[in-house]
């Protein structure tokens, strides 16, 4: 098993709350907590700002009646976090929930996350947020 040391167990702890806590409910403002304000998220070769990210987040959310996510695995390594994520979302006006795969790489620059790397299996997921204006 691995020895996580203080710093790394908080950001574990982060980026769990992430995922179940405000992703899943479109809680965006809350993100602020989290992430620094010049964050930036890099998805299929572009940049969007922490604003830009809360904006794909909120019509992600306001598109599907119920979201689900799961953490299948997750580490951290020095100011990073790497997670694999199983997220179900039904949309609007369905009954059949898609499942979709993601995984993260989150880095961390005084206790919130500076930058992230996104990778995700599903085309409408990633249509929403790259149509979001990019850096």
């Amino acid at each position: 098993m691995t020895e996580y040391n203080e710093t790394e167990l908080k950001h574990i702890e982060i980026v769990k709350s992430l995922y179940t806590d405000v992703f899943d409910t479109g809680n965006c403002p809350v993100v602020n907590d989290y992430y620094h304000k010049g964050a930036k998220c890099h998805l299929r070769g572009k940049t969007l700002q922490v604003e830009e990210m809360k904006g794909g987040m909120a019509e992600f959310v306001e598109k599907h009646a119920s979201i689900s996510t799961s953490i299948e695995s997750i580490f951290a390594v020095g100011d990073r976090t790497y997670a694999r994520l199983n997220r179900q979302a039904t949309l609007k006006g369905e009954s059949q929930p898609r499942d979709i795969e993601i995984m993260v790489e989150k880095r961390f620059v005084d206790g919130k996350v500076a930058e992230l790397w996104f990778m995700v299996d599903d085309e409408m997921y990633s249509e929403i947020w790259l149509k979001q204006q990019s850096a």
